[in-house]
């Protein structure tokens, strides 16, 4: 995409942001459309711009277990909601086991959304081709996770959650409508086809989680013909008086959570390969890593290879003064390789036909990776 063709694009933005100001002076009745369904989304291609109940019930339950990553960066008016209609429920049983997960199993950040996904819109495991599914996060085991569910259905049963969704439904569309004039002109859906080289990207949702405040993840749901990729992009405050927007710099982290579901199958078909690059680099940066919420070296390992890609995108569809600020950003973050990893993929873009997918040239990017972090080591 040309650098006049993204000014366009921001320029386009604003001016619907503007038109967006005057359309809140009208009265609701005048918006309404006669019984709505609670269901919030916009579609774009492969694309659907939603707010997930699954998301935001489950959000709100460990939020209200203390976990600080649902807890900060919330916008105000949606915190003072939450509070005013689920304040008497912060004993529930579901709250009480969602506390104990984060103790035992140290069930945080992407464990929860992972089961979000997982469950359908009454809140019980969805049919997957597997006995238990895969692509659920490795913290949720079969019995805890039954007796979670339950609990979490009389939570939803008994705090009336399916009326507070309705109630938001002002706040949930506007944030929908920001972020479809943002990301609509740039065809994302193309980019991850071409670039990871694959047929079909399946069913992309891009998830706002109004609960998520600063925190995104990259989560996945595959079950018979369904291909579901999540990016579930936190809606977090961007100046003083909380206005509900989608922001151009969350379009980096809207592709680097979509990115999480085309490489990390890749990365985990080889991570025994990348140990070696994985330990090292845990080893020098892992008061960084652990600060920013990687645990271990084997989600550094699928960190870099995303990030590697974003940077590709990032490189090729923005002006470079984006480039020097995304690049800036991973250096905070302790990613002190990005830009590395992002040039050596260079040699991929430019050699499509030896490598015409993204997992036919990984190895030669777990080799780099294994010569690059014996340096860094040193």
């Amino acid at each position: 995409m040309s650098k006049n063709r993204i000014s366009q694009i921001i320029k386009a933005f604003v001016i619907s942001m503007v038109m967006l100001a005057c359309s809140l002076g009208m009265s609701s009745s005048s918006l309404a459309v006669d019984n709505p369904p609670a269901v919030y989304r916009a579609n774009i291609g492969r694309i659907t711009i939603e707010v997930d109940p699954r998301v935001e019930l489950i959000g709100i339950v460990f939020r209200l277990a203390g976990s600080p990553e649902f807890n900060d960066g919330t916008l105000r008016p949606y915190v003072k909601a939450i509070e005013k209609h689920f304040g008497d429920f912060d004993n529930h049983p579901v709250i009480k086991m969602a506390t104990e997960l984060r103790k035992t199993h140290l069930m945080s950040c992407d464990g929860p959304m992972s089961l979000a996904v997982h469950i359908d819109r009454n809140y019980r495991l969805r049919k997957t081709d597997e006995e238990w599914p895969s692509t659920l996060d490795y913290r949720w085991e079969k019995q805890e996770t039954a007796e979670f569910l339950e609990k979490l259905r009389q939570f939803a049963a008994e705090t009336k959650f399916d009326e507070f969704f309705k109630a938001q439904r002002d706040i949930y569309e506007t944030g929908i409508q920001s972020c479809k004039d943002l990301i609509g002109p740039l065809n994302l859906e193309k980019w991850l086809v071409d670039f990871f080289g694959v047929k079909d990207c399946g069913d992309l949702k891009l998830v706002l989680g109004f609960v998520n405040g600063f925190y995104n993840y990259g989560v996945r749901f595959t079950h018979d013909q369904t291909s579901e990729k999540y990016a579930i992009v936190g809606m977090r405050p961007f100046d003083a008086a909380n206005t509900v927007i989608f922001r151009p710099k969350q379009l980096g982290t809207t592709v680097h959570e979509f990115c999480h579901s085309f490489a990390n199958p890749v990365v985990e078909k080889y991570m025994d390969r990348l140990q070696p690059a994985g330990e090292r680099l845990f080893a020098v940066h892992g008061p960084a890593m652990r600060m920013g919420g990687y645990q271990k070296w084997e989600s550094v390992m699928h960190e870099t290879a995303v990030r590697a890609c974003v940077m590709s995108f990032v490189r090729h569809s923005f002006e470079l003064m984006y480039l020097d600020y995304f690049l800036k950003d991973e250096v905070k973050a302790g990613f002190v390789w990005t830009e590395d990893a992002g040039n050596f993929l260079k040699t991929y873009e430019s050699n499509r036909d030896k490598y015409p997918t993204f997992e036919s040239f990984f190895p030669e990017f777990v080799d780099f990776l294994n010569e690059y972090s014996k340096k860094a080591a040193q």
